[in-house]
């Protein structure tokens, strides 16, 4: 009996265990989630959004979404002011609310959880320039006070009575009433929580009369609710201990109270109608000085604009410029300026030049500046400018050990660097592209640092109230905008100037130049000549022939005209430098008239292989005839007519489609643009640095996935040494043809790469 019995048992535990396993299995793969009610209340910052098609933001919505993490609640929101709402939580038609004060009557009516949300401070608030209206309580007797009706009307009563101030206490059922009531100054003062009224400008703390943490309460029908909130919550904030204080930060950043000016704000405005601002020169995008001794660089348009920021346009900004940073401290220290920009090296270094150093203005990374030529990881000898004590700072703060030579100025730095003086030395993040661009600099090379560089404004100590006003307008002023301030005025740095300059024999040497082309000129219409004659003989071929021979026209007749101009400029520049006696004027004319020679040597080379061409002093082999050509499609990318016209002459008559691109940039767009395989080849250009054919190759085979990537692509290049076609072939082109043209080895080339 007892077996029978015990079987039995061990049987029901049995399919006990089997129905559980099964229930267990069934829900074990599905991700359950919970249909949470949110009773959502408009308040500026803390929750906003409070309609279906708003988007929603916020403290409280981001705690929300942070909780849902752990809770895998999907929520459904519900809309109403402060006081719908609560009354909502009260008779179960929402679930949840947030930013509830604890009272000891709402404990009975709402469920609490074990940890708030946050911590709010409650503070009576002005309106700016009321002076009936001070630090003592007692003046708010017979004044209006605004205050929403919730836990903090309580607050406010209590501190009312407790100080024996009659006031007329005016509540409001949602925050933006309230707002609304107190920006048209149908209230003296409000009650509120200073995060609450985050953007009121013309509004002034006063002083606290309570604080209090808040909370999201659930409906005391929601126990589970209330359950999954304590646990939830201890979870995060044992993951993440400050979250709260995170949170506060990135959507309070800035309290109302820190929004009113400071005693010491007010002292320096009411005794101060102007500022003198003392910048360093040869410092852009920062600051520098014009040839006609005006300020330039972010520094001009950002003083004026963080007194605007603050309401004080009218102050009066005076630039005084320093070619080093001493001077700079030094005018600083004798109170000849009040405000220095940049300035930096920490806390350390601003104490030893006796100055404060504001927030940052303007934060980047700084560049190490090296020469492969002379590059040696074990040595650490850093050029450094003694202009400029900031690049100093940075080193001796971020590479202690390092042996320092000074130079006098940064281009002298870099041209040790390159000499194998020092080793490194630096760059401001703003201006290494454009410093590094001067053709002197070619062979320098630079990584980025991972230390940002702080570029401050600096006050002297004790200038307390300055110093204020400042970070005040920075923080208003954002760094958005310093930053597009700072890449507007990059963009200004330097000016490109001819490394080489001619001497005195070049104008004879030039004449001759001219003699020559003159003669070829001669030749070239012999040659038209002579081409003419030979139409006249050959009646069978007469309409070929004149066609060519228009072509030939309408070519010379634009070689004319490209001519002209650098002649006639060439010629101008030499009759007014022969009435000159200026050196500097003289040389910078020579500069002008070696780059109007180059364009004609480019012309005249044009001329020179047209005129073989055409002649047939060139011709294409009989054999070449085993080519087919024919069908294939060139892209040829060149940015003068003479040159296009050259190479499309070539490819056409060897049977070629052409089409033609002016720039890298364009040829891009055209392959892109075009069906895979469309081009079968791309000629380009690579000495032209308005071209930009390395560019363009880089572009095409980073293309990926992508068969236009695998387009075969040939330079033209004027360069023959190895070092130019290593180049080439490292770039990723597929082959290059020199000039100038043979006819046949273009050809070659041609039909190894796309036959």
């Amino acid at each position: 009996m007892k077996s029978k019995t015990k079987r039995l048992f061990l049987l029901l535990l049995s399919v006990i265990f089997v129905f559980n396993f099964n229930s267990i299995k069934g829900t074990a793969g599905k991700s359950v989630t919970k249909t949470v009610r949110v009773g959502y209340y408009q308040n500026e910052v803390f929750q906003e959004g409070a309609s279906d098609k708003a988007v929603k933001s916020g403290y409280a919505y981001e705690y929300y979404r942070k909780l849902s993490e752990y809770t895998g609640w999907n929520y459904e929101y519900i809309y109403g002011d402060f006081v719908t709402v609560y009354n909502m939580l009260l008779n179960g038609d929402v679930d949840l609310v947030a930013g509830l004060a604890y009272t000891e009557s709402r404990s009975h009516l709402i469920s609490y959880p074990d940890k708030p949300q946050g911590t709010e401070q409650y503070s009576i608030v002005k309106h700016q320039g009321d002076d009936t209206i001070t630090t003592n309580p007692t003046t708010l007797k017979g004044k209006s006070i605004g205050v929403l009706d919730s836990a903090i009307k309580v607050a406010l009563e209590n501190f009312l009575k407790e100080k024996n101030i009659a006031a007329n206490v005016v509540t409001f059922s949602d925050y933006d009433a309230l707002l609304e009531a107190f920006d048209k100054r149908e209230v003296d003062t409000l009650a509120g929580e200073s995060d609450g009224i985050y953007d009121r400008s013309h509004a002034e703390t006063l002083y606290p009369f309570g604080e209090t943490d808040y909370f999201i309460c659930t409906s005391k029908d929601r126990p589970d609710l209330l359950k999954e909130l304590n646990e939830a919550q201890s979870q995060l904030f044992l993951e993440y201990p400050d979250y709260i204080s995170v949170l506060r930060n990135k959507y309070y950043p800035e309290s109302l109270a820190s929004r009113a000016f400071t005693s010491s704000e007010k002292e320096w405005l009411t005794s101060h109608e102007s500022v003198a601002v003392g910048y360093l020169n040869n410092y852009l995008p920062y600051s520098d000085t014009t040839k006609d001794g005006k300020v330039t660089g972010l520094i001009k348009e950002l003083v004026p604009y963080l007194f605007k920021q603050l309401g004080y346009e009218t102050v009066a900004i005076e630039y005084v410029g320093f070619d080093t940073y001493d001077e700079l401290v030094k005018a600083m220290d004798d109170e000849e300026i009040e405000l220095a920009f940049p300035v930096g090296g920490g806390l350390f270094f601003s104490e030893e030049d006796g100055m404060f150093i504001s927030k940052p203005v303007i934060s980047t990374l700084t560049d190490l500046i090296y020469s492969t030529n002379y590059y040696d990881n074990s040595k650490q000898i850093f050029a450094v400018n003694e202009s400029n004590k900031l690049q100093y700072y940075y080193i001796a703060n971020h590479f202690p050990d390092a042996t320092i030579e000074y130079y006098p100025s940064i281009d002298a730095c870099l041209k040790a660097v390159l000499k194998g003086e020092a080793t490194y030395t630096t760059l401001n993040g703003l201006r290494t592209a454009s410093m590094l661009k001067k053709p002197d600099y070619e062979k320098l090379s630079f990584r980025q640092l991972g230390y940002a560089d702080d570029m401050c404004f600096g006050v002297k100590i004790g200038n307390e109230g300055l110093l204020k006003l400042i970070d005040r307008g920075l923080s208003r002023a954002g760094t958005e905008y310093v930053n597009n301030l700072g890449s507007v005025y990059s963009d200004d740095m330097y000016k490109y100037t001819f490394k080489d300059v001619l001497r005195e024999n070049f104008i004879g040497a030039f004449i001759v130049f001219l003699i020559i082309l003159a003669i070829l000129i001669l030749l070239l219409l012999y040659s038209v000549r002579i081409n003419r004659k030979r139409i006249r003989e050959k009646e069978d071929a007469k309409r070929e022939i004149e066609a060519v021979n228009q072509e030939k026209f309408v070519f010379l007749n634009k070689m004319n005209n490209y001519m002209r101009e650098p002649i006639n400029n060439i010629v101008s520049l030499i009759r007014i430098s022969e009435n000159m006696n200026d050196l500097t004027n003289i040389k910078n004319n020579l500069a002008k008239m070696g780059s109007f020679s180059k364009e004609l040597t480019t012309i005249l080379n044009n001329i020179l292989n047209i005129s073989s061409f055409e002649s047939g002093q060139v011709k294409i082999d009989d054999s070449l005839s085993l080519y087919n050509f024919f069908g294939k499609r060139v892209l040829i990318v060149e940015d003068t007519l003479p040159n296009q016209t050259i190479t499309s002459d070539i490819m056409k008559k060897a049977g070629m489609e052409v089409q033609i691109a002016n720039d890298g940039l364009d040829a891009y767009e055209k392959v892109k643009a075009a069906p895979s395989g469309y081009f079968d080849a791309v000629l380009i250009n690579v000495d032209d640095r308005n071209i930009q054919g390395y560019l363009f190759i880089k572009k095409i085979r980073d293309m990926e996935n992508d068969i236009r990537s695998e387009v075969p692509v040939i330079a033209i290049t004027a360069d023959e040494s190895e070092s130019g076609k290593e180049k080439i072939i490292k770039s990723g082109m597929n082959g290059f043809i020199t000039k100038p043209y043979d006819v046949k080895a273009i050809l070659d080339k041609l039909s190894g790469i796309i036959l």
